[in-house]
């Protein structure tokens, strides 16, 4: 099911719904597709299907019948989701990362760096292969030697990667997103763990991509982050390689195991080296040098 087909089924109950979600069944890519909608009130189930099989014929929408079987009315349980969410999200560690929420009251393990991120935020808690995969990359760099002293972190999220880069190296990190809310989270996510926001240390900004003028101001970078996915890291390839230092590495993630070898040729057609493959479950990241 293409993205845009899930877009058409999300809108049909745009008018009675508080809210809608899609996922894939154990988080697979290739899971069967399951969504849902928040209503105040209970609907009934056989305007559902109407609707439904409406909105699907309105958009020659193939391959998808709407049977009652496949529908189900559940009460959603009046719990506090925020309190729920917190138990939810468990310390652990990433390397010597130490992982947390906000809500985590303990001690960070003597030998590791805590890193605190807001449970609640939808940006990135660092517990999906991708970043976990950008994270190993980033400590075997720096037990391999590289220091640099210039970061870019492409699509920053939560911030997650542009905080744990300063904590590795110190150096400057400026961490771009096309989304002003993800800037907030990052800034609030830098004051949480104790990371100054300023040019020596870490600068967050709200544009679009590569064409955010501090981007280019800021160039060359020794190292750039870039977790997004693999469509627009493919496409962004001639851009970040003009501002990668000579020498500099690109640290990219997002895409599939299958999609790897596409994106490495990608960059390798820039003058790039891939160095190292970390595949994590699906989800694959590479580590590419100039």
């Amino acid at each position: 099911m293409s993205d845009e087909i899930l877009f058409c089924l999300a809108e049909t109950f745009i008018d009675i719904a508080l809210s809608s979600s899609a996922a894939r069944a154990d988080r697979k890519h290739k899971g069967l597709w399951t969504l849902e909608w928040l209503m105040d009130d209970k609907p009934n189930i056989n305007d559902l299907i109407a609707r439904l099989s409406l909105q699907i014929a309105a958009h020659d929408i193939d391959d998808i019948e709407v049977l009652g079987e496949h529908i189900e009315i559940i009460k959603t349980p009046d719990i506090n989701w925020l309190e729920k969410t917190y138990k939810e999200f468990k310390p652990f560690s990433i390397g010597p990362f130490f992982i947390h929420g906000s809500h985590y009251d303990g001690e960070v393990p003597q030998g590791q760096i805590g890193l605190q991120v807001d449970a609640a935020t939808a940006f990135g808690s660092g517990e999906h292969e991708t970043t976990n995969g950008c994270m190993q990359a980033m400590l075997d760099l720096k037990g391999k030697g590289a220091c640099p002293w210039n970061i870019l972190d492409m699509g920053t999220g939560s911030g997650i990667l542009a905080i744990a880069a300063w904590k590795l190296w110190k150096s400057p990190v400026l961490g771009i997103d096309n989304d002003a809310e993800s800037i907030v989270v990052t800034k609030r996510h830098a004051q949480m763990n104790g990371v100054n926001l300023g040019k020596t240390s870490l600068t967050c900004e709200c544009g679009d991509g590569f064409n955010t003028p501090s981007v280019d101001r800021q160039k060359p970078y020794e190292l750039i982050l870039a977790n997004i996915l693999a469509g627009p890291v493919i496409e962004m390839a001639s851009t970040l390689c003009s501002v990668l230092d000579d020498n500099g590495y690109a640290v990219l993630s997002g895409m599939l195991i299958e999609q790897a070898d596409l994106v490495a040729s990608a960059y390798e057609g820039e003058g790039l080296t891939l160095r190292k493959r970390y595949d994590i479950g699906e989800w694959s990241t590479l580590v590419m040098q100039k």
